[in-house]
């Protein structure tokens, strides 16, 4: 047979790891950019939330940069793969699966202001020593590889439904309105961790070993596209947040109150006020000072004495725990 013959022959499964490649080069490009943003957006603002999912992303690289060794690696080397279910990094990616899934759960823990330590550790030590024993008793073969795999999916439920749970039996108003306009990302992370479920599933008990020995489909069982999709969604979302934090001009608000800060600060004033215990008034004269105004213009426009705006603003300076105003206007962004 000539070379020809037999690139024809092979033309559609080399299309098809072709494709596979330069996918996996877009979400590996994706996870940088994303951890990119995110480490940007902390430097700016010092949300360790930002620093956390920085983390995650970084973690979800090296991710999949194991699934790219044995997908391309294994495949082009001179041994042979013995079955189909046999992946070459199972207990790194143990390692990488787990500072995923610590990153991002952190990131909750900072959003609900999780001190318990046990508390804040319990994700990531039941995803590694849940994956180490699956890896080390179960006997392998698709039913090994898909309750493997599958922990990450039941620890993520769990994050989801810790977030529903504290939605729930939230009695704070602010804070439940702050949860619901992230209510679109919630339902979507759902349906993309089912729908990781659902393709381990067909693909592990479902699919034909063979057609993946032949080639005819390109890639291990480890691979998982729902999963890529949901670190997009995340990476979209959390890229969204650092791009509108960007045009706030975090240092100095705009002169003029333009209308993406007014926005921003309407928001986050109701939570922040009850965050601190401020007062009704306190309030109003927090939002004059996040505008940029100095104190003989809030007494103007407020119609009050001058020496009664200096005892307000050094109130909340006191109770916020701020030494001036920019420290105060770097807090509340921190905390919106």
């Amino acid at each position: 047979m000539s070379a020809f013959e037999r690139f024809a022959d092979r033309g559609p499964e080399l299309m098809a790891i072709t494709v596979l490649f330069y996918y996996t080069l877009l979400i590996l490009l994706a996870s940088i950019m994303a951890a990119a943003f995110c480490l940007s957006g902390y430097l700016v603002s010092h949300r360790r939330v930002l620093g956390f999912a920085c983390a995650g992303f970084l973690f979800y690289f090296l991710d999949v940069a194991l699934v790219f060794q044995d997908d391309f690696l294994l495949r082009g080397g001179s041994a042979a793969i013995e079955s189909v279910y046999f992946v070459g990094s199972q207990l790194p990616s143990v390692v990488t699966g787990a500072g995923i899934i610590m990153s991002f759960w952190l990131c909750l823990c900072d959003y609900f202001e999780v001190k318990n330590r046990v508390l804040m550790a319990a994700p990531g030590v039941v995803f590694a020593v849940g994956s180490v024993v699956l890896f080390c008793f179960t006997s392998g073969g698709s039913l090994g590889l898909f309750l493997f795999y599958g922990m990450r999916s039941v620890v993520m439920m769990w994050m989801l439904c810790y977030v529903a749970v504290r939605y729930i039996g939230s009695t704070d108003g602010a804070a439940r309105e702050r949860m619901w306009r992230h209510r679109w990302f919630y339902i979507g992370a759902w349906l993309l961790v089912i729908a990781v479920v659902v393709e381990n599933a067909v693909f592990m008990f479902i699919i034909d070993p063979q057609l993946v020995s032949s080639g005819s489909v390109p890639f291990f069982p480890e691979r998982n596209f729902a999963e890529n999709m949901l670190m997009l969604w995340c990476a979209a979302f959390l890229c969204a947040g650092c791009w509108r934090l960007f045009s706030l001009h975090f240092k100095t608000p705009p002169a003029d109150g333009g209308e993406k800060s007014v926005a921003f600060i309407d928001n986050g004033l109701a939570s922040y006020r009850d965050r601190y215990g401020l007062s009704a008034r306190e309030q109003e004269v927090l939002k004059e000072v996040l505008l940029g105004k100095d104190n003989q213009r809030i007494a103007s426009e407020m119609n009050l004495a001058l020496s009664t705006v200096k005892v307000h603003v050094h109130n909340i300076l006191h109770k916020t725990g701020q030494a001036n105003r920019q420290d105060l206007m770097r807090d509340f962004r921190m905390h919106s």
